[in-house]
């Protein structure tokens, strides 16, 4: 999925062109540009040691413990209502979050999965250090169970076995890495299945599966293993 959407409501801001007394070749005016440029519908982010996080809703935070570890930097550029359509986020950039907000690790995860700002867990959704989807989520041995949720309005559908659960986590890990817009590529419009990995400290996030299109997000290739598990899983849906 893309980080933002952005939606222009106006034109491309051109510079006047205006000639030259006798000459054919026109020269461009100097306009000083004015950001934003745009309604953007920024999500929930920020950026720090080259790792872009989106903050976690308080569902998916659940009651888990918020305790700070080490301080990694603060917000140095708030992009909402600042940055044009544009922007190439930077380290210290971040869509709502004030200026000077102090970034931390988040005591139990590695700080290149989640961290701490505010009061609230931010988890990465891109990391170019990353190889596999292992180095990109910290949660080896840190899962109670994955559930089915329902594609129209997120309702608890079913639950995956604990087998299935521990084998299907054990096959993600193991994946390599590619970045989302290698997977989605000109569009992924298959079946999707959408998983609720539950955390043991009480959070939890959503991630889709595009069965026909052998995809995942946020960045990697499913194998058949992965597929079967999600396909017997499912049999527990339409039984009910």
């Amino acid at each position: 999925m893309e980080l933002f959407k952005v939606l222009l409501i106006c034109s491309a801001l051109f510079p006047p062109l205006i000639a030259s007394s006798g000459a054919s070749v026109s020269t461009p005016l100097a306009v000083e540009r004015k950001c934003p440029d745009a309604i953007i519908d920024w999500v929930d982010m920020v950026m720090i040691n080259d790792i872009r996080y989106s903050g976690l809703s308080d569902e998916e935070m659940g009651k888990m413990p918020l305790m700070k570890g080490k301080k990694l930097g603060t917000v140095t550029y708030k992009m909402a209502d600042n940055a044009c359509s544009d922007h190439q986020m930077k380290n210290g950039d971040a869509a709502f979050l004030p200026v000077g907000t102090e970034l931390y690790e988040l005591q139990g995860y590695d700080p290149s999965f989640r961290i701490l700002a505010n009061g609230r867990v931010y988890q990465v959704n891109t990391n170019p250090q990353a190889k596999t989807v292992a180095d990109l989520y910290d949660i080896e041995g840190k899962v109670s169970g994955i559930s089915i949720r329902s594609e129209e309005d997120g309702s608890y559908l079913a639950d995956f076995t604990p087998q299935a659960t521990e084998e299907f986590v054990r096959e993600y890990l193991a994946q390599p890495y590619v970045g989302f817009d290698k997977v989605y590529g000109d569009g992924l419009d298959g079946k999707q299945v959408f998983l609720r990995f539950h955390l043991k400290d009480g959070s939890s996030f959503v991630r889709v599966i595009w069965l026909d299109e052998h995809a995942m997000n946020p960045g990697n290739f499913t194998t058949p293993r992965m597929e079967a598990i999600v396909q017997e899983q499912l049999k527990q849906v339409q039984k009910k």
